[in-house]
């Protein structure tokens, strides 16, 4: 099982985060959205698919949404929803530096349709 939980700009994330023997799990998340205003701390439960195809795997998820919430939000992580609740990936969703916001709307993280990520 995987999740999808949202952080703040306030949260420390670099390609070199998740892999490192240190902060490469849940708990050490350290700016997760506060719960309230459409968020549930913990994230959302995704419906994952790991797929192989002539020598490439490719992992995808379901889109997610919060409809009728008030988030700001800078990163997406997925992580693994078990013992050690590892963190598999992270997405920044505004790459101007900013963070994404919705006031009384609804905020979507639409995945591309080759997948979240593909490994070969």
């Amino acid at each position: 099982t995987f999740k999808m939980a949202l952080t703040t700009s306030a949260q420390a994330l670099a390609a070199t985060f998740v892999g490192t023997s240190t902060d490469c799990r849940y708990a050490d998340l350290t700016a997760e959205v506060a719960a309230g205003g459409g968020y549930t701390t913990t994230g959302k439960t995704l419906a994952a698919t790991w797929t192989q195809a002539t020598g490439t795997i490719t992992f995808d998820v379901d889109d997610q949404a919060w409809t009728s919430s008030t988030i700001t939000a800078k990163y997406a992580v997925i992580y693994a929803d078990n013992t050690n609740d590892d963190l598999l990936c992270f997405v920044d969703l505004e790459t101007g530096g900013g963070s994404v916001s919705t006031t009384a709307g609804t905020l979507t993280v639409t995945i591309n349709a080759s997948g979240v990520f593909t490994l070969a």
